[in-house]
């Protein structure tokens, strides 16, 4: 772990959505000249480091524990001592150094939990970005309910992304400081990644299409659900191509259930791998709606204003909900007869993509001070 004169702030980060979101809060941290360290949990592995380069971070990386992407719950479930003994090894020579350090996690992950759990451990404060969200239902969505009402226990300072996360952090009790940043950094992290992307290539454009991407795990691990939504896109695909983009445990459900050969007996349906975040983000953008159950997808879409299913029983997030979002139960008993009848069409909303960061300047001040 490099260890300067100054403070130094040390963003724990697993996974892509994690990376995505706290990236514009350490460009801001870079600007003002903050000593950062990225430590990197591999709870995520494939086109981190594309990541790091698409939104220009120079701080150094330091890696807890060194292993393939987790795809299965084994896998998991074998990965978390193994993180937290690498997390713990190398942030409790911060306590040592004497530095008034200070440890970032973010959200909801499994990577959160273990960075603040580490983070005690070491004697060294916690600060969650994106706090204070909940969907009031324990085990729904499961784990990510559950990590973080863990999570919120173990923070000294909740930075809430609006006054409804803040207030609720204030009402819980939670024995913390609590920031409400008004937004959420992913309204900087769009706004870093669009400017200036280059529009869609005419043939794709020309072509309406939809996009889709599942990865939950009340999704992809119920194996009647998967075969309902496989049978769902299937119908949906006759009428419009869908661009399904796989994140790898979602292609390795589908070829262990074998719906991934359905999946791609349909013409149209086009089955490509994780995408670069510019490269998602103007895909999403030129697409009639986009079907997700990913909750950092339902945020940036709201900011594009693009049609949006969230492909979930219960959310902890409002972002676009009754305006160009949906909840799944909204659409009626059949995903496909509400797709084919274009009722979607009525959720686009013009782009609320800003010209400056915001959000983000505010955490890295709060960082700096």
């Amino acid at each position: 772990m490099i260890v300067s004169g100054k403070p130094l702030s040390v963003f724990v980060i697993g996974t892509r959505a994690q990376l995505i979101k706290v990236a514009p809060v350490i460009v801001a941290c870079e600007q003002r000249g903050l000593p950062v360290c990225l430590l990197m949990t591999g709870q995520h592995k494939e086109t981190m480091q594309d990541l790091v380069e698409e939104f220009g971070i120079g701080s150094p990386q330091e890696v807890a524990v060194v292993a393939s992407e987790r795809s299965t719950v084994f896998s998991l479930l074998a990965w978390i001592p193994r993180a937290l003994h690498g997390l713990v090894k190398r942030l409790c020579p911060l306590r040592d150094s004497g530095a008034a350090s200070r440890v970032i996690v973010h959200g909801d992950t499994m990577s959160a939990v273990l960075g603040a759990i580490a983070a005690r451990l070491c004697g060294i404060s916690v600060v969650h970005l994106e706090s204070g969200l909940t969907s009031h239902r324990l085990f729904d969505p499961f784990p990510e309910e559950m990590a973080r009402r863990i999570v919120f226990r173990l923070t000294d300072i909740a930075l809430c992304p609006s006054a409804e996360s803040a207030e609720h952090m204030r009402r819980s009790g939670y024995r913390c400081e609590v920031v409400d940043t008004g937004e959420n950094t992913i309204v900087d992290s769009v706004l870093i990644a669009t400017r200036g992307a280059p529009a869609l290539p005419e043939d794709a454009a020309a072509r309406p299409y939809l996009v889709a991407s599942l990865h939950r795990f009340q999704n992809i691990f119920d194996r009647k659900r998967l075969q309902f939504l496989v049978s769902q896109l299937g119908k949906v695909s006759q009428r419009f191509r869908i661009h399904f983009v796989l994140h790898p445990a979602t292609r390795k459900r589908l070829e262990s259930q074998g719906l991934l050969a359905e999946l791609a007996s349909y013409p149209n349906i086009n089955l490509s791998p994780r995408l670069g975040y510019a490269e998602f983000l103007r895909l999403a953008a030129g697409a009639v709606c986009v079907l997700t159950d990913g909750g950092s997808n339902q945020e940036e879409l709201a900011v594009l204003g693009v049609p949006t299913i969230v492909m979930r029983q219960a959310t902890e997030r409002l972002d676009g909900l009754g305006s160009n979002a949906l909840m799944e139960a909204d659409v009626g008993p059949s995903l496909a007869e509400y797709m084919l009848s274009d009722g979607f069409n009525a959720l686009r909303r013009p782009s609320r993509v800003k010209n400056s960061m915001g959000p983000s300047n505010l955490v890295a001040d709060l960082l700096a001070s």
